[in-house]
């Protein structure tokens, strides 16, 4: 028994023996007249039909020219990596988003300015009469002119120290004839620091702000370079959304050429009365049909176009809309599932995503928050110390020279102590703490849970593209196959029409499932970059 095979190839050889000059048949075919010969008029043969396979109407679409391309725009013919390196720098929205992590830094440098040293001074002048109360307290008008100038800073301990110099003159007169100077000079040096013991003490509490600050300034970062990826990979889609839509034209302008030709066929067959005058209408239908779906993909490009262009280019220069964008990078290349393990993808996605990385520093920040208020909740305990030298003399480089050579010293120590009763705004500020940093906490550990689900979900869908690709190249042969099949039997009366628009509808859309499949593996490819954080683009 022969293969079947070998019995479609015999059975079309015996049909086209069947036939006689120009494709008539010898015999009588049920269903259709015999073709009439006119009186005095030499037998009519159709035109040679031309055997064009669907492979070689599919020869070379590279040579179908793209409507969008003419006219005189601007050509910006650009690789991928072109793309991600001009939407890495011009993208409107990366740029505004630029600025985040600036004001987080100058957030950092107001925290840390809390610690820089002040310094400080007054002036004043007064003068005053006060009334005789008795012998012993006379009248006396007094005018002072005093000031201090001095330097306070607080430390990282929660300490505040302050010094302070301390000048004084007083020029008096009184009812009472001797009783007090005229002129009298002061001056004074003094220290004092105040160290909290308990609540608001050491670095703990103290650097809180700043290490907030520090850590909300890394969560910036990481937050603006996944949202640079975001973008990246938006470009990666657009771009290859942009090559899908110009092939797709390309694999319709083909088989709209497909459809043409068999309505070309259809129309010789009817010129030697093979078919009848109805049997157009099927063919010019289809006809119709794929310049439809030709106007749609027309507009497919320039819709694509727009969207690659929003996303990598900015209007500054006022050309943005009159650019033709041409993408040169080829669809056809190496596709292979990549030979990683997923384990090994998902450590490397742990330890470098930036929405991860973002994450953790959210946990940070929950965790100083917390070491904050639970040392609230602690009592105030205070320990207060102070020292000072003054003089006081009729001039003032005496009175200087007193205080400077600290001939009149004292110096004092002391603690203070409070706490509200009940302390429940400080219990209830630490459960919210706490609350806050177990929150912080799972959420990060359900992102990891995600991170991981999509390394290998962007694994299985490369292999799984690869895959398909190699299915559907498999169906696009066998869909040229068929096509040609049904032609052919269609030529010899033994096919239908309808039967030659399904083949042809179905290598249609065995290509542009095989064109899907391409540009699925290509941007599933940046995709699994995109999931381990490293989608970068060039030169950035």
């Amino acid at each position: 028994m022969l293969p079947p095979r070998v019995r479609s190839v015999v059975l079309l050889a015996l049909c086209a023996a069947a036939t006689g000059p120009g494709g008539v048949r010898l015999g009588a075919q049920e269903g259709a007249p015999p073709t009439r010969q006119q009186p005095d008029q030499a037998p009519q043969q159709p035109e040679p039909v031309r055997r064009d396979t669907a492979r070689a109407v599919f020869a070379d679409p590279a040579t179908i020219p793209i409507p969008s391309d003419g006219g005189d725009r601007e050509v910006r013919r650009l690789t991928l990596e072109d793309a991600l390196r001009y939407g890495r720098v011009h993208n409107l929205s990366l740029l505004a988003e630029s600025l985040t992590p600036e004001q987080l830094g100058e957030d950092v440098r107001i925290r840390d300015a809390f610690f820089e040293p002040e310094l400080f001074g007054s002036a004043s002048y007064t003068d005053s009469q006060s009334p005789p109360r008795n012998a012993f307290q006379p009248a006396i008008q007094r005018k002072t002119l005093s000031g201090d100038i001095g330097l306070r800073q607080r430390l990282s301990t929660g300490a505040l120290y302050e010094l302070t110099f301390t000048p004084l003159r007083v020029r008096q007169t009184s009812s009472l004839a001797g009783a007090f100077p005229e002129e009298q000079y002061s001056a004074e040096f003094a220290a004092r620091i105040t160290q909290p013991l308990l609540r608001g003490g050491w670095g703990a509490s103290n650097l809180a702000d700043l290490r907030v600050a520090e850590a909300s300034l890394t969560s910036g970062q990481s937050r603006f370079e996944r949202t640079v990826q975001d973008t990246l990979i938006q470009i990666v889609q657009a771009y290859w959304e942009l090559v899908f839509a110009r092939e797709d034209y390309r694999v319709t302008v083909q088989a709209l050429d497909l459809a043409r030709e068999q309505l070309r066929i259809t129309n010789e067959r009817i010129r030697v009365r093979e078919l009848a005058e109805r049997d157009r209408v099927f063919d010019e239908a289809d006809v119709a049909r794929r310049q439809e779906a030709l106007i749609r993909a027309e507009n497919a490009i320039l819709q694509r176009e727009d969207e690659l262009r929003n996303l990598m280019l900015d209007d500054s220069d006022g050309r943005l809309w009159m650019l033709n964008l041409q993408p040169t990078s080829p669809i056809e290349g190496e596709f292979a599932a990549p030979e990683l393990d997923w384990r090994e993808a998902s450590r490397g996605a742990l330890r470098l995503r930036p929405d991860l990385v973002a994450l953790r520093a959210d946990v940070r920040q929950a965790e100083i928050a917390y070491e904050r208020a639970a040392q609230d909740v602690l009592p105030q305990l205070d320990l207060v110390g102070s020292y000072t030298s003054d003089g006081v003399r009729e001039n003032f480089d005496d009175a200087f020279g007193d205080a400077a050579g600290i001939e009149f010293p004292d110096w004092s120590v002391a603690l203070q102590f409070s706490v509200p009763i009940g302390n429940t705004a400080a219990r209830a500020a630490r459960e919210r703490a706490a609350l806050g940093l177990e929150q912080a906490r799972r959420r990060l550990y359900a992102a990891e849970l995600d991170v991981t689900r999509e390394v290998r979900t962007a694994l299985r869908d490369l292999t799984t593209a690869a895959q398909a690709i190699a299915a559907s190249r498999e169906s696009v042969r066998l869909a040229e196959t068929q096509l040609d099949t049904e032609r052919e039997r269609l030529r010899v009366g033994r096919g239908t029409i309808f039967e030659v628009q399904q083949r042809n509808q179905e290598l249609l859309d065995a290509r542009q499932q095989l064109l899907r499949n391409q540009i699925d593996f290509r941007v599933n490819e940046s995709r699994l970059r995109y999931v381990q954080g490293i989608l970068q683009a060039p030169d950035a």
